[in-house]
């Protein structure tokens, strides 16, 4: 009789472990919903991969990108550069050339109810594709860039709310 009853103890209390282990969760945690940029008034996304830094043209759009620290106060993220080499010269037909380019994006700020990163800045890597080409130059006076901005005097895009 000692020995069924130890028995039955030992049933009821491994049927009981195993019962709390099939209903035992995980705990579920809450995460705030992601960091995320928008450029040239575009939506937002959490880590791009195409980002359009010369608003309204395809001057220079950084490609490919690969970002570190995504989420904290300073981000970076590598990757290439297209640069149309006609928005500081007037010409029609575009001469596209890459780059390697790193982009550094900073300003956390509260948008909407989300977490954005408010600036942008680029640098290439090695020689510039731009360099001896004149920045800020005005189109308007030419037909084929009627309007046209022309390339910045600075690298750093400020990114939309």
């Amino acid at each position: 009789m000692r020995a069924s009853r130890a028995g039955a103890v030992v049933t009821a209390v491994t049927a009981g472990a195993l019962l709390l282990a099939a209903c035992s969760h995980p705990a579920r945690t809450w995460a705030p919903p992601p960091v995320t940029m928008a450029a040239c008034g575009g939506s937002a996304h959490a880590r791009p991969v195409v980002v359009e830094l010369i608003c309204s043209t395809n001057d220079i759009t950084a490609r490919d990108l690969a970002w570190s620290a995504w989420g904290r106060p300073v981000t970076t993220a590598s990757g290439t550069a297209v640069v149309d080499l006609c928005a500081a010269e007037d010409c029609h037909t575009g001469a596209y050339v890459s780059a390697p380019i790193v982009l550094v994006a900073s300003g956390l700020a509260r948008c909407g109810g989300h977490e954005r990163y408010r600036r942008l800045q680029y640098v290439f890597v090695g020689t510039s594709p731009l360099a001896g080409l004149p920045a800020n130059q005005d189109f308007s006076g030419y037909m084929s860039g009627a309007g046209r901005p022309g390339l910045p005097a600075s690298q750093t895009v400020p990114l939309t709310c």
